[in-house]
């Protein structure tokens, strides 16, 4: 019987145990152990800070053309680039992640018809801008370590998160 129940030995000890206080009446004022509480990761405030600034729509203009880029990140990891310019305005969707703790900060763009994401580089300027290295950035290629000598400047025209109406989203792979 042993050998099937390897703890019975144990069991029935504390069993007695038991049952002899009981029988002494003997009061037994058990405390039991508190652990402390579970103490919550630090949330970084200035990552929290920087994803928060990062959210809305951004506008880019060339200098050299009438174009404008715009980029609207929206809270649930989605980059929407598209060009209002056109008669038709059309957007195309992608997934992006920050990492903010990093100098220069990393941002990451997962195209959805490409195995590599496009790693780049961000800051927030002083001003409220954003600047992107757009340059030499493709899937698959290591991510920039310094700004080039004419990043992307964006500006914030919007904190709405989501397109236009007058906006089509297309599928990039059709």
């Amino acid at each position: 019987m042993f050998k099937i129940f390897p703890y019975f030995d144990k069991f029935s000890t504390a069993s007695v145990f038991i049952a002899l206080l009981m029988a002494l009446d003997t009061t037994v004022l058990a405390q039991p152990v508190t652990a402390p509480p579970a103490t919550p990761p630090p949330v970084d405030q200035s990552t929290n800070a920087i994803a928060q600034k990062l959210l809305g729509q951004w506008e880019a203009k060339d200098p050299a053309s009438p174009i404008t880029l715009n980029f609207i990140f929206s809270p649930d990891g989605k980059l929407f680039i598209f060009s209002p310019n056109s008669q038709a305005s059309v957007a195309v969707e992608f997934k992006y992640s920050i990492n903010p703790t990093l100098q220069p900060m990393h941002l990451d763009i997962t195209i959805p018809s490409k195995k590599e994401p496009v790693l780049t580089i961000f800051e927030l300027t002083a001003d409220g801008k954003l600047r992107l290295q757009l340059d030499n950035t493709d899937p698959g290629k290591p991510r920039p370590k310094a700004f080039s000598e004419t990043p992307a400047l964006f500006t914030k025209v919007s904190d709405t998160t989501k397109l236009p109406e007058n906006v089509k989203l297309i599928d990039p792979s059709i």
